[in-house]
């Protein structure tokens, strides 16, 4: 009887499910009103109205906000004038940070009669473009004097190897020569990946 019941129940969903897609569907491929109809007509000042009530809430919205904030203040300042600091505002002074690590380097440095100095960065924002942008400069320097290094050593062990190297202005091989036969067991690249030196 059960089982009746629960049967009934899945065929009745099922028919509902079916016969809501097929009012669905029946939306679907009913045609649009034009926007020229009455009924458009009617859509342009409700939604004129709709706008203007929208309009109307911004503002009172932000006048609403405007008037707390200078209550906030105006608040702010009669505290202030009683004497009253504001939470989290002490008189003792900060101290920088300090990051030293072993106090045993402080005393070496007074030992040799030099000072630990505070480390600081840029004050400004201006000198910290400048710093990052000296930074960048002085790697890329590094980066192009490496790769002139790694560049002359890899055509010098070449050479030892018994090959003409030569390279382009980005460091790629654009020809190799046989200089004459290479001596026996000699290795161009090291095992561990590295350039022999």
């Amino acid at each position: 009887m059960k089982n009746q019941g629960k049967e009934d129940k899945s065929y009745v969903i099922a028919l509902l499910l079916l016969l809501l897609a097929g009012f669905f569907v029946i939306l679907y491929l009913l045609p649009e009103k034009s926007p020229s109809s009455p009924a458009g007509a009617a859509g342009g000042p409700q939604s004129k109205q709709f706008e203007e009530r929208v309009n109307r809430h911004l503002f009172n919205t932000s006048q609403t906000m405007e008037l707390s904030r200078e209550k906030m203040k105006l608040e702010a300042d009669r505290l202030e004038r009683e004497g009253v600091k504001p939470r989290g505002a002490d008189s003792t002074p900060v101290h920088p940070l300090d990051l030293s690590t072993d106090p045993r380097a402080e005393a070496l440095l007074k030992a040799l009669g030099r000072e630990a100095t505070q480390p600081h960065g840029p004050a400004n924002p201006d000198e910290q473009i400048q710093a990052e942008l000296f930074e960048s400069q002085q790697l890329q320097e590094y980066s192009e004097e490496y790769k002139r290094e790694y560049a002359r050593q890899f055509i010098e062990n070449a050479r030892k190897a018994g090959y003409i190297i030569k390279l382009n202005d980005d460091y790629k091989v654009i020809s190799v020569r046989p200089l004459r036969k290479p001596a026996e067991n000699f290795e161009l690249f090291q095992s561990d990946g590295r350039a022999l030196r």
